[in-house]
This record gives structure tokens, C-alpha cells and sequence, in this order.
């Protein structure tokens, strides 16, 4: 099997307490930023269970990747930069595990509602945006 590598749409499972796994997309990335060092940075974003009678930023129905169950959110408030040798280091150990691509249409929703969102990360807004 062929080493993961990130790139725009692809996922991962991460490991989320007791009840198992969340899904992630890198939605930004490559960018170098001397602030990190010297190594390739990306910006993942969790999707997370839509919560009933709230208006998130970014929904999401079981549609858009065969992992989702129910109406879903780009959860931008918890966008995380992770630099290239760790998101490949963590699946090769098994640590967190590859998933399905999103579609070009899912990945570009999600980048589109990111641009608007106001509940992005302050240091992602001034490092990626």
C-alpha cells in the first residue's frame, strides 16, 4: 500500500476518545511558514455531528462521504495546522487512519464557507487566509 501523503480533500480518522473515530479533510496547504519551521503545513478540519435547531457555517448530509451517518458540519472552530511529516507519520504508525477523498464539489463548499466563516482560528485567519 502507498504511503499516505496529504493533498486537498484527502481525510483522515482520528481517534476521539472512547466512542472512536472523527473525520478530518486538509482543506489548506502546502504553505510554508518560517513561524512552524521549515516543513509543509496544512489545515485540517474536523466534521462533527450537527446539532439539532443551531445554524452551522457549513453543513454537511451523510451524501458527502460514506463515513457520515447524519447531517454533519464542517466544525471550523476546531481547524488544526499540522505539518506533512507528522499527518504521514501518524497513519503510517497506524495512529490515525486514511480515509475517502471528499469531492472536488465537497471540499470546494467547505473552502468556500472557511473564507466566510467567523469562527475560524485567529492564527489561521492570519497565517493561511
Amino acid at each position: 500500500m502507498p504511503a499516505w501523503i496529504p493533498q486537498l480533500g484527502k481525510t483522515l480518522y482520528i481517534p476521539s476518545g472512547p466512542k472512536g473515530e472523527h473525520l478530518f479533510v486538509v482543506i489548506l496547504g502546502p504553505k510554508l511558514l518560517s513561524s512552524y519551521g521549515q516543513q509543509e503545513l496544512y489545515v485540517i478540519v474536523p466534521i462533527c455531528s450537527a446539532i439539532p435547531n443551531i445554524e452551522h457555517e457549513c453543513p454537511l448530509d451523510p451524501s458527502c462521504h460514506p463515513f457520515l451517518r447524519h447531517d454533519s458540519y464542517a466544525d471550523f472552530s476546531n481547524a488544526q495546522i499540522r505539518n506533512k511529516s507528522d499527518l504521514c507519520e501518524y497513519v503510517a504508525k497506524s495512529l490515525w487512519r486514511a480515509g475517502e477523498d471528499v469531492s472536488a464539489a465537497v471540499l470546494n463548499r467547505i473552502t468556500e464557507s472557511l473564507f466566510k466563516s467567523k469562527r475560524i482560528p485567529r492564527y489561521i485567519k492570519r497565517d493561511f487566509l
